[in-house]
């Protein structure tokens, strides 16, 4: 009978406890907060984090703990708030009749990756228009330009001397303007691609991981959406954001006018990293993209094994919306 106090008080205090990150973790989603990594790396397990607010709710309803309820109650609405969006995307625009349609294959290689061979043959597989690739250090390039066919992707824009800093897009469409350029000191490839005789802008682009630079991390994906916008092209933004739905930063981004591919298509609770194999945790979140303006319009995607790295690719298929 001693320890039946005790026991008593568990029950009553441990869902408090496990409540109150719950609702720190609300707070820093209601105002945009992103000032330490620690709450970046928080706030990409949200929906992982939350969704412990539904037994607590349910339990403590059945027992008349109402305070305890209604605290659970508010993380519950914050994470089906953040989730709406997914849920309730709306879905792609159509794309005009007879578009040319451009495919996209996008990877963050590794830099490190121990497989270059196998990683290549992987993306080179897609057989896309375009191979939007990050991480791509000098020995994983030379890999992919060994099992590229002669004279295939012949229009190039890449850095490949940065190590996990190194970026380049390879093309088998013309590439009718632009190059490498710097945003916020994060080297980002801006082209105009001349797609069936219509132009499309393609922006590849990795922002810092926020666990590196919470500030340069939310100041590039501003920038990112400053340098969408610079244009009134059909516009389509393709890399490792370093950030998912659940980010402030990245909501902000798609405010500019930017949507989501995952999720105009429904596949808003995928998940590309981490993607090391037997290795914890599993995989739990999106960090990578192909973001959307108007003017164009996914048709297509699916996700893409990249041997060796831990994020998982993808090809995506646009159109154009409006007619030529």
């Amino acid at each position: 009978m001693g320890d039946r106090p005790a026991r008593l008080v568990s029950v009553e205090v441990l869902p408090w406890i496990v409540l109150v990150p719950m609702i720190a973790l609300c707070l820093t989603q209601w105002f945009g907060i992103e000032a330490l990594r620690s709450i970046t790396a928080l706030q990409a397990l949200t929906p992982w984090v939350l969704v412990w607010a539904v037994p607590i709710a349910l339990a403590a309803t059945a027992t008349g703990r109402y305070p305890l309820a209604l605290a659970a109650l508010i993380a519950l609405v914050t994470l089906l708030v953040l989730s709406y969006p997914i849920v309730f995307n709306a879905a792609a625009p159509k794309p005009a009749a007879g578009s040319p349609r451009i495919t996209v294959a996008y990877a963050n290689l590794l830099y490190s990756n121990p497989s270059p061979a196998q990683a290549a043959h992987a993306l080179l597989s897609a057989d896309a228009d375009v191979l939007v690739m990050v991480e791509m250090d000098t020995p994983l390039r030379d890999a992919i330009l060994d099992a590229t066919a002669a004279g295939d992707y012949p229009y190039r824009v890449e850095r490949a001397d940065l190590e996990s800093e190194s970026i380049g897009v390879w093309s088998r469409l013309p590439i009718a303007s632009g190059g490498m350029v710097e945003v916020s000191q994060r080297s980002t490839v801006d082209l105009v691609l001349d797609v069936g005789g219509r132009s499309i802008r393609l922006l590849g682009v990795h922002p810092y991981p926020p666990t590196r630079d919470v500030d340069g991390w939310s100041a590039q994906l501003a920038a990112i959406g400053r340098l969408a916008a610079a244009s009134s092209l059909p516009t389509v933004v393709v890399g490792d954001f370093n950030a998912s739905r659940w980010h402030p930063s990245y909501r902000a981004l798609l405010a500019t006018g930017l949507r989501d591919s995952h999720e105009a298509l429904g596949h808003g609770w995928s998940v590309s990293w981490p993607m090391d194999e037997g290795m914890l945790p599993p995989p739990f979140v999106r960090i990578d993209h192909a973001l959307f303006s108007d003017g164009t319009t996914p048709v297509a995607l699916h996700d893409l094994t990249i041997p060796g790295s831990d994020h998982k690719g993808f090809v995506a298929t646009f159109a154009f919306t409006r007619a030529a």
